[in-house]
Order: C-alpha cells, then structure tokens, then sequence
C-alpha cells in the first residue's frame, strides 16, 4: 500500500511539473482595441486598414469651430503665421494669434487658446 501511494504521489507530482514547465509563462496577445491605444491608431473595420492618427489631415473650416480650445499640437511658433504674410487676414488684437493650419487660417486668443476666427 505504501508504494502505490507513493508512486501516485510521484505521478501526479511529474504530471504537475511536466505541465507547468510547458506552459509559456507570458502570452504575446494584443487585441485591436489594446493595439489601438498603445500606437495611437484606430482601426477601421469597414477597409480593414490601420488609420494614424498622427499623421491625419485636419481641414480646420470643417474639423472645429469658433470657440473650440485649439488642440495643444497646432499652438506652436511653427504654425504661427504674421497677419501681413496672407492679404486677407486682418491684424489681430492683443493677446491674438493667427495659425496656418493645412491651408486654413485661424485666428486664436493666447490667454484661453479659443479659437476666434477661422477663414478656409
């Protein structure tokens, strides 16, 4: 009796080992939606292809509106242009800025970052 109990005992004990040491201890999966955040991309079901959103073309007379906060990537000195540069643009008050944004020109208040003006 001793010995069968303890040559199940080493049985299921080699099982058990066995099993643990063939399992992968980490699993590489990523679902869409976890891909999509990590990379910073949406994915469209309907075309099945990745769309970057970093690298998306905003129209501005269409994608935002007067009093929309200016999103934080387009209030740099890059986009940021002299209202004498373009003939339609008139001279913006105190504490405004003009923006060339994809063609477009905004017109934004620096203290609030709200857009003010946009001329497509």
């Amino acid at each position: 009796m001793n010995k069968f109990v303890s040559a199940v005992i080493f049985t299921l004990g080699t099982a058990v080992t066995a099993s643990a040491i063939a399992a992968p201890t980490y699993e590489h999966r990523y679902d869409e939606r976890h891909y999509a955040e990590q990379h910073d991309r949406d994915w469209k079901k309907e075309d099945g292809r990745w769309n970057d959103k970093r690298y998306q073309r905003i129209n501005p007379s269409r994608d935002w509106r007067v009093g929309q906060t200016l999103p934080r990537g387009y209030d740099s000195s890059r986009y940021a242009v002299d209202y004498r540069d373009a003939k339609r643009l008139h001279k913006p008050a105190r504490n405004q800025q003009w923006y060339k944004i994809n063609g477009d020109y905004v017109l934004v208040n620096e203290r609030n970052n709200r857009i003010l003006h946009i001329i497509g």
